[in-house]
């Protein structure tokens, strides 16, 4: 039985049938590797009870029964219904972890994801690749948060990790990228974004959703370099990715949408940038977004309207930003306020 077929049919009733996608390349990267008895000495495959779990898990969240969920891994692992419990437990919540911080849920995600590295723990050693992927969601979620010192920790354990596949190089490629951006670093960030894209290259994924993430944040510290040529190249590619790729979540095309806004902005196309920005908070309205990101998409989208004379609409988006409670993390992506020259006070 492919295990992955489950995942592929899920809750197509709620929409969120795409968004299981990068959950479903999840599940393959697990079981490709046999990942359960690989570091003991048992060597059992995934059981039929564990796809059954996985499937019911995945199905229960993409309806937000995020609880229910939660206590049916709880059932599961005092049942004795699998030898492989603890494994098992690992792989699903990983899953969910996954599911949660591609849905916009980091805070979610990343307890999950910490559920999930405890619980492989007890079954793998440290430096076993099970616990590549969950703690690739710790640091990812981390930074989202803020929490660079966390997501350091994470990505030092990363490190750690035996790591033979191309795929996996890329994952923590990627995290090495964003953590030097963040920390100021630009050429450092550059040149693990351009590995990470060899990587997936490499792993036949290369026009694939996690490659279009990986262009969209070179395209953003291109711009930040002022490289506006090169950043429109990236964009311009992780957009015929995310057009194509069946992997690809709203959340990424949400994000795409809002740096090809930046773009435009910083390049005097002012139009441009309100219909892209636009376009962004239209799909950020039917998606549930973290408050953070739908506060950054708000206040810039204001920007925009207000230097197009579009000044009622700018306030009515303005309200909306003074709803948001105020969160006390910094943008991971370009913002353009911070790209645009001085400008003078705005208008009422």
């Amino acid at each position: 039985m492919n295990p992955t077929a489950h995942l592929e049919r899920n809750d197509s009733r709620s929409g969120s049938g795409t968004r299981l996608g990068h959950i479903t390349v999840l599940l393959m990267a697990w079981t490709s590797g046999q990942i359960f008895g690989q570091s003991s000495n048992v060597s059992a495959p995934i059981s039929a009870a564990c796809i059954e779990l996985n499937q019911l898990a995945m199905t229960q969240v993409a309806s937000g029964m995020l609880k229910e969920a939660e206590l049916a891994l709880t059932a599961f692992l005092t049942s004795g219904a699998d030898q492989a419990e603890g494994a098992c437990a690992g792989l699903v919540l990983n899953n969910l972890a996954a599911f949660m911080s591609i849905s916009g849920r980091t805070v979610d995600g990343a307890r999950l994801a910490e559920q999930s590295v405890h619980t492989l723990e007890k079954v793998y050693s440290p430096n076993h690749p099970a616990l590549l992927r969950p703690l690739q969601i710790i640091a990812a979620t981390s930074v989202e948060q803020g929490l660079k010192g966390k997501a350091r920790e994470a990505f030092k354990r990363m490190q750690s990790i035996r790591i033979q596949r191309p795929e996996d190089r890329a994952l923590l490629h990627g995290i090495a990228a964003v953590l030097s951006e963040t920390e100021g670093s630009l050429p450092e960030a550059e040149a693990d974004y351009l590995a990470a894209l060899q990587e997936w290259q490499e792993a036949g994924k290369g026009q694939g959703a996690e490659a279009g993430v990986i262009l969209c944040g070179l395209g953003s510290l291109y711009i930040k370099e002022d490289r506006l040529s090169e950043a429109r190249q990236a964009l311009d590619r992780a957009l015929a990715i995310f057009d194509s790729a069946k992997d690809a979540v709203s959340i990424d095309r949400i994000k795409l949408l809002y740096i090809r806004g930046v773009l435009q902005a910083r390049q005097g196309d002012w139009q441009g940038a309100e219909q892209n920005l636009h376009e962004a908070l239209t799909m950020a309205d039917r998606e549930w977004l973290d408050p953070f990101t739908l506060r950054e998409l708000l206040n810039n989208y204001a920007v925009v309207l207000r230097r197009n004379n579009h000044r009622r609409e700018a306030r009515s988006i303005e309200a909306r930003v003074a709803a948001i409670p105020v969160e006390g993390r910094r943008a991971t992506i370009v913002d353009i306020t911070e790209l645009l020259p001085k400008a003078k006070p705005l208008k009422k």
